[in-house]
């Protein structure tokens, strides 16, 4: 997580407001309109200071009409006068309801409406709309930007990407948040796909150390996020949701954890007739961007404790465009723990199934695919609708590189079937349930094995070595119950799982278990004082006898 430089109390600080004057003093009484106004005064009010400056732009409520962009160019980053040079570590905070509306002007190629090379800088509670180019722009190769916290922000309606983070020439770590953000509307120039695609919603590129939490990305005519050669990416509890291209692209993307999120799908929408690559919801792959590096990579990638609700995939891999005398290495990737209800499969989508591969034929040699664990979640569609030869497409040549034990699905899909302990459960959800909580959906539930590297699931709480069950939200607590009663001290309750906590709270007590059959399926004894999970074998539910040692039990 980004560290700030300076807080809001020691922050140099120009106001601004839609009604500010010419020749304002940019106090909150006399604010300033515009960024020239506002960074001349910034400059004179740090000219007596030298060394790096926390420093911010206030903006009051209302509508900015935006006459020019914030653009911190290298002068309006490094200042210099008689008294020195000076770093001007600038943040953008909004007051209240603020709108930056760039519509009437044309924003340089490749800026934003703000472009900020600052470090330890918050970019928070400001709306930036119609931008003939990006919404925020996070660096330049002279200047990277770094320990940046981007909070409340809203891009809404740009040509190209909405919020740029990175610069592959640079060496340096970014450790950008954004927390809370809500980016739409973003990259129209590919607007029914007439001119290409070409910008991203959030686009990552050459960025490292981001926490992208808690956000909304939607509508979008590009991918929601794109992680381009870069790493040590973390994307949690977002929602992704009608986006033209897939939720998440790991391109030449390394360390990256996907968890926590929901993707979804409304299939045919007004704005989305045909969606190029069929909204999947994360696409690995590696692109050649240039013809120079000799090998690509994309690894390290953990796909976690997610919802994906109609889309048209869950995991696409594929070759992508790099030349045939490049090596392409896609390696390591978990999808776990995850629940994939219904599909798209409507007009314009080309990447149907839960696991897909896009690859040449015949497979390159040149092309490396290897360690790639599905495990632990739900596979659910009408089968109807969606032949089970569809729900897992890949070459042959990289069937070896996938293991998928302990999946749920609803149908049987040739060449998985019921091997490496999967199973199959017509009785699953085939369109999306009222609760994905597996209390209120017992049919989602089952035991499999824990995975070593979760340790709780999409909603946070923790999962128990041997009470897990398939799929995002599959933890259910086991019950606790207490050896306490009448003078016999017989308890008797139905229980639902693979274990429950008991406890011996007075005496000495005897615990037994039954199949709703009547056969006993395991029978422990607890001294007086002593707790203990009682474990039986396959989930399902129980009577649960606790009784009195002394008197005995038919």
């Amino acid at each position: 997580m980004p560290k700030l430089y300076g807080d809001s109390v020691s922050r140099v600080t120009v106001y601004l407001s839609p009604v500010g004057r010419q020749g304002a003093v940019g106090t909150r009484e006399d604010p300033v309109s515009s960024f020239t106004p506002a960074i001349a005064r910034m400059k004179e009010l740090t000219s007596a200071i030298s060394g790096r400056i926390a420093c911010a732009f206030v903006f009051l409520p209302g509508r900015y009409r935006v006459m020019e962009p914030f653009i911190q160019f290298g002068n309006n980053y490094k200042a210099s006068d008689p008294f020195g040079v000076r770093t001007l570590e600038l943040s953008f905070i909004g007051e209240g309801d603020v709108v930056l509306d760039a519509s009437g002007i044309q924003v340089p190629n490749g800026q934003g409406v703000i472009s900020t090379s600052g470090s330890g800088i918050e970019i928070r509670n400001l709306r930036v709309v119609n931008s003939s180019q990006f919404g925020l722009r996070l660096g330049s190769a002279q200047n990277r930007s770094t320990n940046v916290r981007i909070e409340n922000v809203t891009i809404d309606s740009t040509f190209s990407h909405g919020i740029l983070i990175g610069d592959a020439s640079s060496p340096l770590a970014d450790t950008v948040a954004l927390i809370d953000c809500r980016i739409t509307n973003t990259n129209q120039m590919n607007v029914r796909g007439s001119t290409g695609q070409f910008g991203s919603a959030l686009k990552l590129f050459g960025a490292r150390d981001v926490n992208v939490i808690d956000c909304q990305i939607g509508r979008n005519w590009g991918e929601a996020v794109c992680i381009n050669n870069s790493s040590r990416v973390r994307v949690r509890e977002c929602t992704i949701y009608d986006n033209w291209a897939p939720g998440v692209y790991c391109d030449a993307g390394s360390d990256v954890i996907v968890s926590g999120c929901t993707f979804r799908s409304e299939k045919d929408t007004t704005v989305f007739p045909a969606g190029k690559r069929g909204m999947v919801g994360v696409l690995i792959s590696t692109e050649a961007w240039s013809g120079s590096p000799t090998e690509l990579r994309s690894g390290d990638i953990d796909i976690a404790n997610n919802v994906f609700i109609n889309m048209a995939g869950c995991l696409d891999v594929w070759e992508g465009t790099m030349s045939f005398l490049q090596r392409q290495i896609i390696e390591n990737v978990r999808f776990v723990h995850n629940t994939c209800i219904g599909m798209w499969t409507t007009k314009g989508n080309t990447s149907t199934a839960f696991v897909n591969l896009v690859y040449s034929a015949p497979f390159p040699t040149n092309r490396l695919i290897r360690s790639i664990f599905v495990g632990n979640n739900i596979f659910s569609v009408d089968p109807a609708q969606v032949a089970p030869n569809r729900w897992v497409r890949m070459p042959a040549e990289a069937v070896p590189a996938f293991t998928y034990p302990s999946n749920y699905w609803s149908a049987s899909v040739p060449g998985i079937a019921s091997t490496f302990g999967n199973v199959i459960a017509p009785s699953l959800p085939l369109t999306e349930p009222a609760s994905l909580l597996p209390e209120s959906t017992p049919s989602i539930r089952g035991r499999v094995p824990r995975l070593p590297w979760l340790a709780t699931d999409a909603a946070g709480r923790s999962r128990y070595a041997d009470s897990t069950n398939a799929g995002a939200y599959e933890f259910v607590s086991p019950s606790s119950i207490a050896g306490q009663g009448d003078h016999c001290g017989q308890i008797i309750q139905t229980v639902y799982g693979t274990s429950a906590r008991v406890c011996a709270h007075h005496e000495r007590i005897l615990v037994q278990v039954f199949a709703l059959n009547g056969s006993v399926l395991t029978s422990e004894m607890l001294d007086a004082g002593e707790c203990r999970i009682v474990t039986w074998p396959v989930m399902q539910p129980v009577l649960l006898h606790v009784t009195s040692a002394s008197d005995q039990v038919h």
